[in-house]
C-alpha cells in the first residue's frame, strides 16, 4: 500500500482542468430509490511533466445533496488553481471533505494511474497491493489495455454481470435471454420496487425458467426493504437460486442486515452500506455482510478499494467492483481496480464473482473514442495507440457535448 501510494503521489502534477458534463440515459432507468433520466459528473484532465493527460471522473450517488454537489464543483475549481503550482490535496485533507471529497479523489487517483508509465506501473507494486494472484483468474497482464488472455483458453477481462431493470415477468425473461445471447452468465435484477412478495416470485420464476439453472441470478434492491420484508422476500425466492441479495435494507441498519443474515439462507451484500473503509470495518465487525459491492467512485478510488479489500479478505468477504453510473472514464478505473483483486474463496462463493461494471451502455454516450469490450461476459479496456495506463482514449467531441460547465479549458 505504501508503494503505491507513493508511485502515485510521485506523478508530477502540472496542470488541472475539469468539465461538468450532463450525458442523458438511453431510456428512462427505474431503482427502488426512482426513476434516473440523465447522469452528471466531473472528467477530471491532469496534465504531466511530459505533455501527456491522464482522465479520471468524480461523480456523486444520483441523489447526491445540492450542498454535496457544491462542495465537489468548488473543491475542482480550488484543486485547478493549485495545480498551476504543481500542489493537489492529499488523501487526508480530501477525507476531511467527506463523500465529495473521497470523489474528488478517486477521479484523480485515476488520472496519476493514467500517467504511470510502463516501468512506473510495476514499480508501484498495484497487484500485490491490492491483493492480486500473479496470472490468476482476473489479473490481466500489461494492464487493462492487454489484448493477450489473462490465462491459457480463458478470453482478456474480468466477468460482469448483466442488469436487468424493472418489469413484468415476461419483459424480465426477454431481458435476460437477450443478456445470456450477449454472453453473460451473471444477472443482477433490480428489485425493491414490487408491492407484493408475489410479485417479486413472479418475475424470478419467470427469469430462472428462462435462462436454466446454471446462470448466476442476484437481486439489487437499493435498501428498499424493512427486516420483516427482507425475510418474507428472501424465503420467498431462495428456492431460484439467489448468488446474494444487494443492500436489501436501509444503508445505517447495520445491525438489521447482520439478523437478516441470520434468518435467511440468501446471502446478504452490502452496497450502498460500504461508503467509505470505516463504514466497512464497521460492517464487518458487526457481522452484516457476505459480500461487499463497492464503487471506487465512492470510496476514494484504487487505493480506497486496495485497503477495504484487506479488511474485507481478513474476515474471509469478497469483494465485488461496482459503477455509480460513470462514464467509460470512471468504468475504466474502476475495471482497472477489478483486474487486481486477489479472489477469496469460500463456502458460499468458491468461484470468482462477476463485477457490476457493464453500465456503459445505459448511457447515450461512454465518452470514449472506442467502447469498453464486453465479449463472453467478460470486459477489458480497447487500448490502442494513444490510451494511457487505463487503456482509453477519451472522445474530446463527445465531452464538448455534454459539457455544462468548464473549468478552465480542456487540455
Amino acid at each position: 500500500m505504501i508503494d503505491l501510494r507513493a508511485a502515485l503521489e510521485a506523478v508530477p502534477v502540472t496542470g488541472l482542468s475539469a468539465v461538468r458534463v450532463r450525458v442523458p440515459f438511453r431510456r428512462p432507468f427505474a431503482t427502488a430509490t426512482g426513476m434516473w433520466l440523465h447522469r452528471e459528473a466531473w472528467i477530471l484532465f491532469v496534465a504531466g511533466p511530459d505533455g501527456r493527460i491522464g482522465a479520471g471522473e468524480a461523480v456523486l450517488e444520483p441523489d447526491a445533496t445540492e450542498v454535496e454537489e457544491t462542495l465537489l464543483a468548488r473543491l475542482i475549481r480550488e484543486a485547478a488553481d493549485r495545480a498551476r503550482a504543481g500542489e493537489v490535496p492529499d488523501v487526508e485533507e480530501l477525507e476531511l471533505l467527506g463523500t465529495p471529497g473521497r470523489a474528488f479523489r478517486a477521479a484523480l487517483d485515476a488520472a496519476r494511474f493514467d500517467l504511470l508509465p510502463n516501468d512506473g506501473w510495476a514499480a508501484a507494486g498495484l497487484a500485490e497491493a491490492a491483493g492480486a494472484t500473479p496470472g490468476g483468474a482476473g489479473a490481466t497482464p500489461g494492464g487493462p489495455g492487454s489484448s493477450g488472455p489473462d490465462v491459457a483458453g480463458v478470453a482478456p477481462g474480468v466477468p460482469v454481470n448483466g442488469t436487468i431493470g424493472f418489469g413484468g415477468p415476461a419483459a424480465g425473461a426477454e431481458a435476460a435471454l437477450q443478456a445470456i445471447e450477449a454472453g453473460f452468465t451473471t444477472l443482477k435484477l433490480k428489485a425493491g420496487a414490487e408491492r407484493e412478495t408475489l410479485d417479486l416470485v413472479a418475475r424470478v420464476r419467470a427469469i430462472r425458467t428462462a435462462v436454466g439453472p446454471d446462470v448466476r441470478l442476484r437481486l439489487d434492491v437499493n435498501g428498499a426493504w424493512d427486516l420483516p420484508t427482507a425475510e418474507d422476500r428472501l424465503h420467498a425466492v431462495d428456492r431460484f437460486g439467489i448468488e446474494y441479495v444487494e443492500q436489501p435494507l436501509p444503508a445505517d441498519d447495520s445491525d438489521g442486515a447482520a439478523e437478516l443474515r441470520r434468518r435467511v439462507d440468501v446471502p446478504i451484500a452490502a452496497d450502498e452500506a460500504a461508503a467509505s473503509l470505516v463504514a466497512v470495518r464497521r460492517l464487518l465487525a458487526a457481522g452484516a455482510a457476505d459480500v461487499l459491492v463497492v464503487k471506487p467512485a465512492r470510496v476514494g478510488g484504487p487505493l480506497a478499494v486496495a485497503e477495504i479489500a484487506e479488511a474485507a479478505a481478513a474476515h474471509d468477504v469478497p469483494v465485488v467492483i461496482s459503477t455509480l453510473f460513470e462514464t467509460g472514464i470512471g468504468i475504466a478505473a474502476a475495471l482497472m481496480v477489478a483486474a487486481r483483486l486477489r479472489h477469496v474463496p469460500g463456502a458460499r462463493f468458491p468461484a470468482p464473482l462477476a463485477h457490476g461494471l457493464a453500465t456503459a451502455g445505459l448511457l447515450e454516450h461512454d465518452l470514449l473514442d472506442e467502447p469498453l469490450v464486453v465479449e463472453a461476459g467478460r470486459m477489458h479496456a480497447p487500448g490502442g495507440a494513444g490510451a494511457g495506463r487505463l487503456g482509453i482514449t477519451v472522445s474530446r467531441r463527445a465531452v464538448t457535448r455534454f459539457a455544462a460547465e468548464f473549468v478552465e479549458a480542456t487540455p
